[in-house]
């Protein structure tokens, strides 16, 4: 098998099919004979559970090989349970606080992956959810208190012993735009990468590495610059404005 050779020796491989060929089966079966850890990024959500809750299971079923497999999404799909517990001192407000909350609380205690897909009942839009969720401006890091059974740690410590990750494209390149930074990379390394639904990566790294110029963007950046030079700002008395600054406003 051709990609069966690929995972063994390496390369790139392309390949387009028809919806219901099979596509994933064929990648997924070599992947996990070659007995090396794959990650497998997709492009939504959907194909993301499908593959581990339908697929993977029956090809464990089928192949007899065990192996581990770990489903990884955004921070903000997961519980932050320091957060809940915060909430669950004060009273919130509302009809969130009283509907959703008590939802949240009680699902907490026998989840063991914290993700908020397995909560059907509550609306992708809910504010409180925005409150709760794991998010990297409110993590406290190793400083918080819940930092040892949190939900974000888990799951990142299953990826990092499992044989198959899987990821979708938002974070695929989010991790790539953290890896030569400050806090280095979510996923863990893995000497085997299957892109699936290949077609949609190339808007969402778009969106992580491109930039993005429009009229109202340089009307922006023309009215600051202005409001600088007739400011004076930090290095003292203003420069006389440009004729282009003026014909912008």
């Amino acid at each position: 098998m051709r990609q069966g050779a690929l995972v063994e020796t390496g390369g790139t491989l392309l390949a387009e099919a028809g919806t219901g060929t099979g596509k994933t089966l064929a990648y997924l079966i070599p992947a996990i004979l070659s007995r090396q850890r794959v990650l497998v990024s997709t492009g939504t959500k959907n194909l993301q559970e499908q593959i581990f809750f339908k697929d993977l299971p029956a090809l464990q079923e089928a192949l007899g090989v065990p192996f581990t497999a770990t489903l990884m999404k955004g921070r903000s799909n997961y519980l932050c349970l320091h957060r809940l517990d915060h909430y669950r001192e004060q009273s919130f407000e509302g009809f969130d606080g009283a509907v959703f909350l008590p939802i949240i609380q009680e699902w907490a205690k026998g989840t063991t992956t914290g993700d908020r897909a397995e909560l059907r009942d509550l609306p992708e839009e809910v504010p409180l959810w925005r409150e709760l969720a794991a998010t990297a401006e409110t993590c406290l890091g190793t400083d918080c208190p819940r930092y040892g059974d949190c939900f974000v740690t888990l799951m990142r410590q299953r990826a990092a012993a499992s044989d198959v990750v899987i990821v979708n494209h938002h974070l695929l390149c989010a991790d790539a735009a953290v890896r030569h930074g400050d806090f280095g990379e979510v996923i863990p390394s893995c000497p085997t990468l299957v892109v699936d639904e290949a077609h949609q990566l190339e808007d969402v790294a778009t969106n992580f590495f491109g930039y993005g110029v429009s009229n109202h963007r340089v009307d922006e950046l023309v009215r600051d610059a202005a409001h600088a030079l007739k400011s004076g700002g930090p290095e003292g008395p203003p420069l006389h404005t440009p004729k282009s600054v003026n014909s912008w406003r």
